[in-house]
């Protein structure tokens, strides 16, 4: 697992907040590293809120951002270097996604995400391109 991140609604519905981690043991957290914030207009994410301030233990980049998958979607998997890490659903919460796969020279990163039905069906696959936001 490239990085780990917990994702919860504001109390008015209209934000949504983000705590990264890369430093794990297991599943254990042992250093959260980020904080992001994004704001819903209409229930969605104007940008996905790409942070590439988080290092692996290894102290190489790690990039975050939100993605929103269709409804029909029960889980994604975005493409690493040799795997693929797998994100459940949660119906109408962004989920945040990481990858290696970034420019830090023009701070963007690209998330190679496939979402997948319940039985495994594909239900669309793309390239999130996210620049960082400010």
């Amino acid at each position: 697992m490239t990085g780990a991140s917990v994702t919860f609604l504001d109390r008015g519905g209209r934000g949504v907040h983000a705590c990264d981690a890369t430093e794990l043991d297991g599943l254990r957290i042992k250093r959260w590293c980020a904080h992001a914030f994004g704001r819903l207009v209409g229930g969605r994410l104007r940008d996905p809120r790409l942070s590439i301030t988080c290092r692996d233990g290894d102290g190489e980049p790690i990039a975050f951002a939100w993605t929103e998958p269709d409804r029909a979607a029960a889980y994604l998997a975005v493409e690493q270097e040799g795997y693929a890490e797998v994100y459940a659903a949660s119906g109408t919460t962004p989920i945040r996604v990481t990858t290696s796969r970034m420019d830090l020279a023009t701070s963007r990163a690209t998330f190679a995400i496939s979402e997948h039905a319940r039985d495994g069906t594909l239900v669309r696959s793309y390239d999130l391109e996210a620049p960082v936001s400010g």
